[in-house]
Parts: structure tokens; sequence; C-alpha cells
């Protein structure tokens, strides 16, 4: 399938004649970077257009390195995405969930530069797909309205954090539920005895909604869940965030496999205890 994506880049109303090179393409490959999902690494925007005035036109279409063809349907998903979160802040909201979270800081620069040196980003999901207008106000107003408060309440909510490190915690699930208002699970860990929450990262959150139970806290299943461990002063993990989830399911063991018969190389137990203790193996 054959679809076209376009950014246009306009220069600021500050300095309306002079749009950088640097500025301008900057932000059509952080456009183009976004639009590109790792999970298909054949999958290429192959550079169908680029004007050579002010304001700069980047046409761009998904192409398969293998086959030569058009390759759209393996990028549509994530297409998607960023033209629904780009939709979000051209009306004032924050991304959503759903936006790739390696992403969000190119999402971020791409937003900053439209507040310093670029008046305006249109971008064109389809050829005939209406616009999505970002402005230097409304990516001011994201700035102001959406980030700042957003960080504060995150640093208000995590402020007995001492450090973050990437890791992984193991425990058994006592609820399946929300830490303010992202997806989680509350754990008993394994090694301290504490209960910890865990926040899901996009992919683990797909996942589970399909294939968690109630029985799997009733039964205090138990996880091992991989992501960005937060500490306090102290050295114990107080939450985890963007947390990938591995259940551990225990196989059942016959005792024969436990049992080694030649152990005690052929000694009664009471013998082979006092020759161990007088040296007489491992030399």
């Amino acid at each position: 399938m054959k679809r076209k994506v376009s950014i246009t880049i306009e220069a600021s109303a500050d300095h309306p004649g002079i749009l950088t090179v640097q500025d301008a393409l900057l932000q059509a490959l952080d456009f183009f970077n976004m639009l590109t999902d790792e999970a298909t690494p054949n999958v290429v925007w192959n550079l169908t257009l680029a004007t050579t005035n002010s304001p700069l036109t980047v046409e761009g279409e998904p192409v398969d390195l293998r086959t030569q063809a058009g390759a759209f349907a393996a990028v549509e998903q994530r297409v998607a995405v960023i033209e629904r979160n780009f939709a979000r802040v051209a009306s004032g909201l924050n991304f959503d969930e759903t936006f790739p979270r390696e992403r969000l800081e190119t999402a971020r620069k791409f937003l900053k530069r439209t507040t310093n040196g670029i008046g305006a980003t249109i971008t064109r999901f389809a050829d005939n797909a209406t616009p999505i207008e970002i402005r230097e106000p409304i990516a001011r107003r994201y700035f102001e309205e959406v980030e700042k408060p957003s960080l504060s309440l995150h640093s208000y909510l995590f402020r007995k954090t001492a450090r973050h490190e990437r890791g992984s915690v193991e425990g058994r699930i006592v609820e399946i539920g929300t830490d303010y208002d992202v997806p989680a699970i509350l754990l008993t860990e394994s090694k301290s005895g504490r209960q910890i929450w865990c926040r899901i990262d996009a992919h683990s959150e797909k996942e589970l909604a399909e294939t968690i139970k109630a029985k799997d806290a009733w039964e205090r299943r138990r996880v091992r869940v991989r992501g960005v461990l937060n500490f306090d002063d102290s050295g114990k993990v107080l939450r985890v965030v963007d947390g990938a989830v591995a259940f551990i399911d225990a196989r059942n063991i016959n005792a024969d496999e436990l049992v080694d018969r030649d152990f005690t190389e052929g000694y009664n137990v009471a013998e082979y205890l006092d020759r161990l203790r007088e040296g007489e193996f491992g030399r």
C-alpha cells in the first residue's frame, strides 16, 4: 500500500524570513524518527519530496528495503499513534500512554523547537488527511500548562526518591490496580516482604489486559518485574516504573528427581559423616 506522510515547517513570527537549516532539518528528522518503529528495521521512510525554499516541506513514504515496495501496513499502527497524539497536543492535551516512551524526549525537543526558532509545524498523515497544526502558542502552552504541572505532580508524588536504576524485583501479586491512575500491580517482594507498587509499561499493559486474571492476585502468583527501580535514602525500593512483567511458574518435581543414591559413595550416613569430618573427601 502506498501512503505518504508530510511535514511543513514555517519560520517564527519573530523573524518570518529566516528559517535556519539546522532547525528545519532537525524538525523534519525528529518527526520521521517518531514515525519509525525499531521493531520493523527493514521498513524505512523514503524521501519523496523536499522543497528548496521556506517554508520547508518534507514528504516520505514507508518502503520495505527487501522488496522495494510500499509498506504502509507495517507502520500503520505507529503512524496512527503519532497522529492521534499530535492531535491531542494541538487540542491542549498531553501525550497519552500509547505514545512510544523511547520517543518522548524526541517529541519534547520537537515541541521545544516550535517555541524557539520555528513558528509552526503542519503535519499530514495521509494525502487527503486534515492537517494538524502545532503553532508556537500551542507549543508554549504545552510546556506551561501541560508539562510543567505534570512534572510538578511527579516531583510531589516521588519526592522521597533518592536514586533510580534499571533492575528487577520478584514477588507475589497482592493486587491488580493503578498507582496514581497508572496501571500497576502491587507485589509482596520475596526478599524483604515489603509491598511495592510496580507501574506497568505500555507493552505489558496491553498483554496483561488480555491474560491477567483476578485469581492471579487471589493465589498470590509469583512474578518478576523489570523496569526503573526507585530507591529511598536507605536503599529500599519504593516502586517500579515502566515495568515489564514475567510470570514465574513453579515446576512440579518428583521426589525421585532430588534423590542421589550415590551421594555417600556407598557408605552409610554415620560413616560418611565421620569420614567427611576427618577430611577424607574433597582432597
